[in-house]
């Protein structure tokens, strides 16, 4: 008996949870920052980049925050581990080259129901006062113009951890 109760339990929570909807299905744009058309990030002054990468089917949250100094600081909550120190000159390169040719492209319609297991990812872009906060998913981010970066960034986030 009791071992029905549980099966019945966890079959309902994995149905709640798979019917569930996304809180914000397409990308959230500041108003200050434009999508790029002409305009490039100059990293002419102080900036930073903030990615929080979260979600999935195993409750992943890791975080990355690089400044225009080449510092850097990952986070995982998970695993209760945070690493910090300063990026490698070619991983710096590799930074300012990705967000330089960035073209992000708003979502022009609602990515309709959420994706239950999808990652979740929270990109802020900060330059001179300017900022663009956008949150993905994995449905959304191919065609967001973001994906590259994005990819990197969950790459730094990786070998970083591992060290």
């Amino acid at each position: 008996m009791p071992r029905t109760v549980f099966l019945y339990m966890l079959f309902i929570s994995l149905f709640i949870a798979g019917c569930g909807t996304s809180a914000t299905p397409e990308p959230i744009k500041t108003p200050t920052l434009k999508p790029r058309q002409t305009d490039q990030p100059s990293f002419e002054g102080n900036w930073t980049i903030t990615m929080k990468h979260s979600g999935g089917i195993m409750g992943l949250s890791r975080s990355i925050e690089i400044t225009s100094k080449g510092n850097f600081i990952v986070v995982d909550e998970r695993a209760n581990k945070t690493v910090t120190g300063i990026l490698a000159e070619n991983e710096f390169s590799k930074i300012k080259e990705q967000v330089s040719s960035l073209e992000y492209i708003p979502a022009s319609k609602p990515d309709g129901m959420g994706c239950a297991d999808c990652f979740i990812y929270d990109l802020e872009i900060q330059e001179n006062g300017e900022k663009l906060a956008v949150q993905l998913n994995d449905i959304s981010l191919p065609s967001s113009g973001l994906e590259s970066l994005v990819s990197y960034l969950r790459g730094l986030i990786d070998i970083k951890l591992k060290k």
